[in-house]
Formats: structure tokens, sequence, C-alpha cells
């Protein structure tokens, strides 16, 4: 199955837009902002993926850590029904 592609609308103010219209060509602007929302995905969740693995192994979250497994109990109670 080919990949599926949207028509995206966003606001940029005015001067930056217009320079990205005089250096980059009609043909490539869709394929620049792509890369660059790439490059912008992978900066975030590397930060994400950072934030997880200290939540998940650094002495101060063992509390926390614990809270959860309390929570998780939970989940089967049959409260979500109510």
């Amino acid at each position: 199955m080919p990949p599926t592609t949207l028509r995206a609308s966003y606001t940029i103010a005015a001067p930056i837009l217009q320079r990205f219209n005089a250096v980059v060509p009609h043909g490539e602007r869709s394929r620049v902002m792509e890369g660059l929302m790439k490059q912008a995905l992978v900066t975030r969740e590397a930060e994400l993926e950072s934030i997880a693995q200290a939540y998940l192994t650094d002495p101060a979250f063992a509390q926390c850590r614990e809270d959860e497994k309390h929570w998780d109990i939970t989940v089967g109670d049959g409260l979500e029904s109510l």
C-alpha cells in the first residue's frame, strides 16, 4: 500500500515563509518541510524516551514506581463501568 499524503495548513511568520519560498524551489518545499518535521520528531521522541528511562531507572522516582503498582491493581476492579 503506498504511503498516504495529507495537506496541512500552518501559520508561519510572513518574513520566514517569504524567505523560504525564495530559497527553496517550488517542487522541493514539501520534501524539505517533511525532512524538517522528521528531524523534529526524532529530537522530541528522544527527549521523551530519555524522560521515560529516567522514570524507570532513577532512584528519585522509586516511590512513584511503587505508587504506580498500587494504581495498576485497580485497573481490573470494575470501577470503569460506573
